[in-house]
């Protein structure tokens, strides 16, 4: 039966309506017995509805979502959609601004690195940095041309490097140490020097004008009088090894042991009235 009524007795009508008066008696009275909370349940469920509404709206109004006037049921829908389109064309332009973002940064790391050099130019090119400068590249392409030179002649054992404006000695037979040239031997001394002079006509040559007088030849005058026999024997060994190059070398001295070392010679006399030159050769 409907609503959980009894079945009609079909044998007594008095009877079988009389247990549905009954029945239905005592349903009356535990429905209006459930009645007061049914009420507190609709009332809560009521309450419950219009907060979880509230939040919504809140939440939404939180994202710059605006709902249209209506149900929230039917305009929630609506707003999302047209929420979802903004954000998606939000996340275009977010992704432009980006590759534009990475676009300025590397320009202006470029324009860093351009204005670095436009300010080391700017220091360089003034009047009293760019003599400076062009004298310590000057004396950096020296040094360099004389260590090659300084390291054939004394075998390998040294090369020139300078800082501070010092010159110093690379000394490969002592752990590359490096110390001042003022500690070198008087060959050492010699050896250093005839590098320096060959780096530094070289670099005259390499700065002449095309067709001008090349420097093919040098001379030495180092006061060999000064020299220790072993001091000697030093110079006389780069001389000879000066003189498989391409360069002339000429020696000016009064020592006769080390101008007999030298292949070629001119002996310079005089007397009261004229001066006479004699070749020999060994």
């Amino acid at each position: 039966m409907p609503l959980g009524a009894p079945e009609l007795d079909g044998a007594s009508l008095v009877g079988g309506w009389t247990g549905l008066l009954t029945w239905a008696e005592a349903e009356a009275g535990d429905r209006l017995a459930a009645l007061p909370s049914a009420r507190e349940a609709v009332t809560a469920a009521g309450r419950r509805r219009h907060e979880l509404a509230r939040g919504l709206s809140d939440e939404l109004a939180a994202h710059d979502v605006v709902l249209p006037d209506g149900e929230l049921v039917t305009t929630a829908p609506v707003a999302f959609a047209g929420a979802r389109e903004r954000a998606r064309g939000d996340r275009v332009r977010l992704s432009e601004r980006r590759a534009q973002a990475g676009q300025l940064d590397r320009d202006r790391t470029v324009a860093k690195t351009e204005q670095q050099v436009a300010k080391l130019l700017g220091d360089l090119l003034r009047s009293d940095q760019f003599p400076r400068w062009l004298a310590a590249a000057a004396l950096d392409a020296l040094v360099v041309d004389a260590s090659a030179s300084l390291a054939e002649l004394s075998g390998g054992q040294f090369e020139l490097t300078h800082k501070a404006g010092e010159f110093y000695v690379v000394d490969h037979a002592d752990a590359d140490s490096q110390r001042s040239v003022r500690t070198l031997s008087g060959g050492e001394t010699f050896q250093a020097s005839l590098a320096l002079a060959l780096a530094l006509s070289a670099q005259m040559s390499s700065l002449a004008a095309a067709g001008a007088a090349r420097l093919d030849s040098i001379f030495l005058d180092e006061g060999f009088g000064t020299l220790d026999a072993a001091t000697l024997e030093v110079v006389a060994e780069t001389l000879e090894n000066l003189a498989h190059g391409d360069r002339m070398v000429g020696v000016i001295t009064h020592v006769p042991a080390l101008a007999e070392l030298v292949p070629v010679r001119l002996l310079v006399s005089r007397d009261h009235r004229t001066s006479t030159v004699v070749r020999e050769e060994v």
